[in-house]
């Protein structure tokens, strides 16, 4: 394969010889060490090869054993070189394609996770990127075994890190501590309520019950205590636990205008692209960028050629004109878009349940006015440490 590249740089000339005398031709061109490669003999003569510079030396023994020489095909760079002397641009494109080829192994292309399971791989990755590694990064300016200790200090769950760099890739293995589970507390403590309300139901786990079921409670009041009393008049402390369902009201107003001026798509779709490579953002368009005011969606795609993935990625800012609108709503559509902002007060607090809920609207002043009154129903118990000798 050296050979053919070596051949290929310098130029090969395929020639045809007829003649009487094309063996003795041929063995004058061994005996004077001009090189004659990929022989095929032929009637009357045979069709050979040799570089551009032996060529030129066959002349005197071309006279003097009075064969017929002629030219079969050029091959090689410099006849490339030749033929494409006027688009030296595609010539120089070339060069640096091969050139960046060449020096792409120095570069790290993609960055794998191997063992995580308790730490995200964005933050793996995030701290990574503050040791220096990021996709693109120069190999010989990574200090692989800082990279490792920034992890293991980063995060108590890795209790073993190491990056290694093979070829393009740099594989991070990370060994993780096993997730032990915390023992529950078995601390001295009351159960109090978390917030006002009715108590509905209760459950006592442990310790002794101070309320009861249909009675008030408020913010911070003990519900169970934790000081219990033995049939023989000893007090124990104990861990408190119980479920205290409370009931409570609580009421929300939701507004919505019915003149309102809405950002609405228009046309024209523009995709703005940016090279990243490593932290620099090239832009890959000419003049302009986005209107101030638009929709936007931003997403990023790896570059691949010919299956590769290179050590870059494309962010593509799809930009769609708006303009601004007055429109005037429907009472039924305020009404739709207030119980929308209603449901979202009501999922704010995943721990409670709707028990009720009454609906009142109204239109005054161009404004659809909706209230609700509501019944939730909630867990309320919460554990407070007994303080021993006033601490």
């Amino acid at each position: 394969m050296l050979v053919n590249i070596l051949r290929f740089v310098r130029g090969t000339v395929t020639f045809e010889v007829r003649g009487d005398f094309a063996e003795r031709f041929l063995n004058l061109l061994g005996r004077n060490g001009i090189p004659v490669f990929y022989t095929q003999w032929s009637d009357g003569g045979f069709v050979a090869q040799t570089t551009v510079k032996s060529y030129f030396r066959i002349r005197p023994y071309v006279r003097r054993t009075h064969v017929r020489v002629r030219v079969v095909k050029r091959q090689g760079l410099p006849f490339l070189m030749r033929r494409y002397s006027k688009r030296m641009g595609l010539i120089v494109g070339i060069a640096l394609f091969i050139l960046c080829i060449n020096l792409s192994g120095g570069f790290v292309w993609e960055i794998q996770l191997n063992g995580n399971h308790l730490v995200p791989d964005d933050d793996i990755l995030q701290t990574l990127e503050e040791g220096g590694l990021v996709r693109g990064s120069w190999k010989k300016s990574l200090d692989v075994n800082d990279l490792a200790m920034r992890l293991r200090e980063a995060y108590p769950q890795i209790i073993w890190s190491a990056v290694n760099l093979v070829g393009s890739v740099a594989e991070v293995e990370i060994s993780e501590q096993a997730e032990v589970e915390q023992p529950e507390s078995t601390d001295p403590c009351n159960v109090v309520a978390s917030r006002a309300g009715q108590i509905v139901r209760m459950e006592v786990y442990d310790g002794q019950a101070v309320l009861q079921k249909g009675d008030a409670v408020q913010k911070g009041q003990l519900v169970v205590s934790g000081v219990v009393k033995s049939t023989k008049g000893i007090t124990i402390l104990r861990h408190a636990s119980a479920q205290v369902l409370v009931e409570y009201s609580e009421q929300k107003t939701v507004t919505v205008s019915l003149t309102q001026t809405l950002k609405v798509p228009d046309s024209g779709m523009v995709n703005l692209r940016y090279l990243n490579l490593g932290k620099l953002r090239i832009p890959l368009f000419l003049a302009g960028g986005k209107p101030q005011l638009c929709f936007e969606r931003v997403f990023e795609r790896p570059v691949r050629l010919f299956g590769i993935t290179l050590p870059f990625d494309l962010t593509i800012h799809q930009v769609i004109p708006a303009t601004q609108q007055t429109v005037t709503l429907t009472a039924e559509k305020a009404a739709q878009l207030a119980e929308s902002e209603l449901l979202s007060f009501e999922r704010q607090t995943p721990e409670r349940t709707v028990v009720s809920r009454k609906i009142k609207s109204s239109v005054r002043d161009n404004q659809l006015v909706m209230t609700a009154e509501y019944v939730f129903q909630e867990d309320a118990a919460q554990q407070e440490e007994i303080l021993l000798n006033g601490q």
